[in-house]
């Protein structure tokens, strides 16, 4: 805007050049005007009079309007502004720069922070900042009062003695010739509140109140990048087992008070500066940030050991957790949190490989390790999925007449790369990644199909199958078998499920339902590896089984005298008291077969009778 723009829109300039216009005009063309009017000098002087009198009355007029004008307009613009000021909805106020007195309060300032307008005028502005009374206004001095700085947010204290989080905007301006403050303050104590509510959703752990994952990687940075290079930290990772079972057996909410308790239990024996945290469903983590040595890390390590000890007491129950722990120190120097988080994941794997309360340090060797399971369980589902596995079949001799009572199927992998590779290994991967469901369902539909065939000329032969604890769980086992068997015109009864005693001892009541069923059918259930198991017997005559199959760990060494004998000789008299057969494995001598016909065992199979055979050499084993 042009400076005669600024000058022709302000009152006072406007009164004022009105009044010269009007004065000018009057000057300039009065006396011709009296002129006209008359000739006598005395009337010219008694109109010269009148003209001072109309000129008077008549400015006096104008000025009282124009200044008359402007200050019914002052007075609307105060009262604009007073109204906005008394009837916002944000408590504002005004104070003085000197005194640091209230000047000024609007109604929102009365009603949010308790006090009246009477109240108000007798305080200063330090009243309602409870932490900062001594430190926050400390730089204001009385001679600069330009160093007031209320910063865009604080803390103030109600009358009630409650304390808001607020936002401020402040102003500094002139009140009736004071130096003064203008000043908004926005209640945002919600606000804070829910962010401070994300703020633990983010890092705290919500059951039970921990740090959580992100919290601990934060933790993790910190220690990664401490100046201090001599610092030595090591992260704690606990593993409760078996938590699953229990929320199967007993229900999630104690499941979930027992979470709570163990992290009760760990933050007793952890220091000031560690960081427990809950890093999965039934996972734990500790973070010690400074350890002296490893003999301190251990001290702590037993007593966190030593928490678990006594048993949890959780509405009338008593339970007890065992744990997998597994640690992973800084000595590595790596960069990045997850790097020790994935380490500790490793682990984990093999202190559940070495049982309860197993405890291990990471060593790089690990990782190497589980790639090459990782690549092997990739290349067990391409097998399974492209059929590269096939079938041998080991004969079960009958040892007194020598016929052949039937075959074993064994899955073989032959890998296109590393060749033949053995059960041993893959195996126990199919199971704990569940691929024994479809490589089970495979080896049961192959065999079938095969005894089928083998049928067709010696019908009498049976075919025993190995099932695996996991394929008990399976909902639909039984309309697979029931499905498999009536495809290829089976008899239920020419067909033997093996499970290995191990895994039948930790079978839950709706396995042994299954295996009852399957019996029910007219199936075989042979108990495999008998005697390297803890059977009890008492649980052992309740169990749906028709035959035990006797290690090949006794065999191998079986002589006329010995421990060997005398267990062999156990289980074979526990058979017939229990009123089942007995198979007996890894026969290769025939001082063994000997031996196992004398103490009246009814069948055998082994390298002595025959290796495990493909399905032609089968064929040819059973013409000769």
């Amino acid at each position: 805007m042009k400076l005669w723009q600024k000058l022709v829109i302000n009152p006072a300039y406007q009164i004022t050049l009105i009044y010269g216009v009007i004065g000018g005009l009057w000057i300039a063309f009065s006396d011709q005007v009296l002129a006209i009017l008359s000739n006598s000098p005395y009337s010219v002087t008694v109109l010269q009079t009148l003209k001072g009198w109309f000129f008077v009355l008549i400015t006096s007029i104008l000025l009282y309007y124009l200044i008359h004008r402007e200050t019914q307009r002052l007075q609307l613009s105060e009262k604009r502004y007073r109204d906005l000021f008394l009837s916002h909805p944000q408590p504002i106020w005004v104070y003085d720069l000197k005194t640091l007195k209230f000047l000024a309060v609007n109604e929102a300032a009365i009603a949010h922070y308790g006090y009246s307008e009477k109240e108000f005028m007798r305080m200063k502005i330090l009243d309602i900042y409870p932490d900062q009374k001594s430190g926050f206004f400390r730089s204001l001095t009385l001679d600069n009062p330009e160093n007031i700085d209320l910063g865009n947010f604080s803390q103030h204290q109600k009358k009630d003695g409650n304390l808001i989080e607020v936002e401020i905007l402040s102003h500094q301006l002139q009140w009736k010739d004071q130096s003064a403050q203008v000043v908004l303050a926005q209640d945002i104590t919600a606000r804070i509140q829910a962010e401070r509510q994300l703020q633990r959703y983010a890092f705290q752990d919500f059951l039970t109140g921990l740090a959580n994952r992100s919290q601990l990687i934060e933790c993790l940075k910190y220690c990664l990048e401490s100046p201090v290079d001599s610092q030595n930290f090591a992260l704690i990772y606990i593993n409760l087992y078996p938590l699953k079972s229990l929320r199967y057996s007993w229900g999630y909410n104690l499941a979930e008070q027992l979470l709570i308790e163990v992290s009760h239990r760990l933050q007793n024996c952890t220091g000031v500066v560690d960081i427990v945290a809950r890093v999965d469903s039934e996972d734990f983590a500790i973070l010690i940030p400074d350890f002296v040595d490893i003999e301190c890390l251990n001290s702590q390590i037993n007593r966190i050991k030593n928490q678990f000890i006594t048993p949890f007491s959780l509405n009338g129950i008593n339970l007890t957790s065992a744990i997998h722990m597994r640690i992973v120190c800084s000595e590595f120097n790596w960069k990045y949190p997850e790097q020790y988080l994935q380490s500790a994941d490793i682990a984990l794997f093999y202190a559940k490989k070495q049982g309860k309360s197993a405890t291990l340090f990471y060593h790089p060797q690990m990782l190497e390790t589980i790639t090459q399971r990782e690549t092997l369980e990739a290349d067990l589902q391409k097998a399974i999925a492209h059929q590269q596995l096939h079938l041998n079949y080991q004969p079960i001799i009958h040892l007194n007449t020598g016929n052949i009572m039937g075959f074993e199927a064994l899955v073989r992998w032959k890998h296109p790369t590393k060749g033949l590779i053995p059960p041993v290994e893959f195996i126990p991967i199919a199971e704990e990644t569940e691929l024994i469901i479809p490589l089970g369902q495979w080896v049961l539909e192959q065999a079938c199909r095969d005894l089928y065939e083998l049928q067709q000329q010696f019908p009498d032969l049976s075919m025993s199958v190995n099932l695996s604890e996991v394929q008990l769980h399976h909902p639909d086992l039984l309309a697979e078998i029931d499905q498999i068997i009536q495809s290829n015109n089976l008899d239920y009864n020419h067909l033997k499920l093996e499970i290995t005693e191990t895994n039948l001892m930790k079978s839950s009541a709706n396995c042994i339902s299954i295996l009852t069923q399957l019996k029910h059918r007219g199936i075989k259930i042979l108990i495999d590896d008998f005697g390297t198991g803890y059977s009890s017997l008492s649980y052992l005559q309740n169990l749906p089984i028709d035959i035990l199959k006797i290690d090949r760990s006794f065999v191998k060494n079986l002589q006329y005298q010995g421990k060997d004998l005398e267990i062999t000789k156990t289980i074979i008299n526990l058979a017939k008291c229990l009123n089942l057969d007995i198979i007996a494995e890894g026969i290769e001598t025939p001082i063994q077969k000997e031996i196992l016909q004398s103490l009246d065992c009814e069948a055998a199979q082994g390298y002595l009778f025959s290796r495990p055979l493909n399905f032609e050499g089968v064929i040819s084993f059973l013409s000769t």
